[in-house]
């Protein structure tokens, strides 16, 4: 018996320690490969960052700005920016989908270029979301459209594949542009059935157009940029998006053209355009050092929007600086019900005491629409990367408040000081979905963890619960 049971110990021992092994070795093996490949990639690139006026300027020549911040809207003012067009269009985007709004807008540029426009557009490679595959570029091209892709790095390169270009931008004779949050989809443009965004873009007239110009030829120039036709076809294309439209695209395409999009225009003395450098490595990421000092600078409050809301110790750092001076910060995100991605409300669930801090708001998104069209979803979540300083200085761009966009991916932000109306409007729109959101860290009966559940159906809660360990471990991913 004694032997028998020596066996059974033996036999717990050995499986208590096998199980270890899968439980803990293979993760920390993984992830000490994984930060060995991001270290030396570091140290590759460290102090070798190259500089550039086209990664930062500044300029005190009038702008005319207007804050787009319904989607429909946002759609019509492309259109007639590309129509506008006489010499050049840049686009540069993280998502360019197959659906209607991507055929309309396609189209567009197709003509453009059929009448002698030069018309440039880069498109991110990243996999998980990537649609606009080397069938769809060659017909482009055969309309005279120029298709690039940046960073087509396979998984196996872990580090490199990780480095996205999240830039959204839509540049027309150096001159004119608009910039935000919105990729190209009908989800962007308040037309899905599905599922849309409350986004935020900001049209500018102005030399900063001009700097935004050179920051796509920046990028379009690099060694991460690959032409389309060096990669081998894939899966056949669904759609042709220069085919000729049905009778519901018609309808929508001549609406869009008579559309007259209700529009706050000013005009801002101060403007200032930072992108970070092409390329991985921390080094070259120049947007999160300029938020940080913007966010060091106010004297009294600030108002953030941000569809995820994942700070590590940096950014709570920086959230200390900023309330240990007494000034107000409020965070506006979204709930589990409002977002698919899970992962992000898991991290910062699993923040919240951290972050019970004096002066400090955090308000969840409960997933209301605002901007409803007819056969639009009633489910919407928020996805503009803005915010509000002192009243009158404010923010549009792509930068997340997460590890991603400061240490991973190139964002882009524009910076418009001195402009207390653009500083009012977006203030309006903010507190239009602040009212459709409820307080998760201080504010008027903070709700905590409930606020943040929203009205999260049963997969997406389990999916939050299962992905918690891996989020927390991760974080530097999100």
């Amino acid at each position: 018996m004694a032997v028998k049971s020596g066996l059974v110990r033996r036999l717990f021992k050995w499986l208590g320690i096998g199980l270890a092994v899968v439980l803990v070795g293979i993760p920390l093996v993984f992830a000490l490969v994984f930060l060995g490949i991001q270290e030396a990639t570091e140290r590759q690139w460290l102090g070798k960052a190259p500089e550039s006026e086209a990664i930062a300027a500044r300029s005190k020549a009038p702008h005319r700005v207007a804050l787009l911040d319904v989607g429909f809207d946002s759609l019509a003012e492309r259109l007639r920016l590309i129509e506008s067009a006489q010499k050049s269009i840049e686009l540069e985007f993280f998502i360019y989908q197959i659906d209607t709004s991507s055929r309309l807008l396609t189209q567009a540029l197709a003509r453009k270029a059929q009448q002698g426009v030069q018309v440039r557009m880069l498109v991110d490679f990243a996999m998980p979301v990537f649609k606009l595959a080397p069938q769809y570029v060659k017909t482009l091209e055969a309309a005279g459209v120029q298709v690039r892709y940046y960073n087509t790095a396979g998984i196996q390169r872990i580090f490199a594949a990780q480095h996205r270009t999240h830039r959204k931008l839509l540049v027309a004779d150096r001159d004119r542009a608009i910039v935000g949050g919105r990729n190209i989809g009908d989800e962007y443009f308040d037309l899905s059935p599905h599922y849309n965004f409350l986004d935020s873009d900001l049209a500018l007239q102005g030399p900063i157009a001009g700097a935004i110009t050179d920051s796509f030829d920046l990028y379009w120039n690099s060694a991460w940029v690959t032409h389309p036709n060096t990669l081998p076809d894939s899966a056949p294309a669904t759609q042709d998006l220069l085919a000729e439209l049905s009778l519901t695209e018609t309808e929508l395409s001549r609406e869009l053209a008579q559309h007259q999009s209700d529009l706050r225009s000013s005009t801002c003395n101060d403007m200032e355009f930072i992108t970070d450098y092409p390329g991985s490595g921390v080094e070259r990421r120049k947007v999160f050092t300029a938020v940080s000092k913007l966010a060091l600078e106010a004297q009294r409050e600030i108002t953030v929007e941000t569809p995820y809301l994942v700070l590590l110790d940096d950014g709570v750092d920086v959230v200390r600086s900023v309330l240990a001076r007494g000034v107000q910060l409020r965070f506006l995100t979204n709930s589990l019900h409002s977002t698919d991605a899970f992962y992000t409300v898991s991290h910062l669930a699993s923040h919240l005491e951290q972050l019970q801090l004096p002066g400090l708001q955090a308000w969840a998104y409960q997933g209301a629409g605002i901007h409803h069209r007819p056969g639009s979803s009633q489910r919407w979540g928020v996805h503009a990367k803005r915010a509000v300083f002192d009243e009158d200085t404010v923010i549009v761009g792509t930068y997340n408040i997460d590890p991603r966009s400061a240490n991973l991916n190139s964002e882009l932000i524009v910076i418009c000081r001195g402009n207390p109306d653009l500083a009012s409007a977006m203030k309006v729109s903010m507190q239009t979905r602040i009212a459709n959101s409820k307080a998760v860290i201080g504010g008027p009966s903070p709700g905590g963890m409930e606020a943040l559940m929203g009205d999260a159906d049963a997969t997406s809660l389990r999916l939050m619960r299962l992905t918690a360990p891996l989020s927390d471990w991760l974080d530097f991913l999100l």
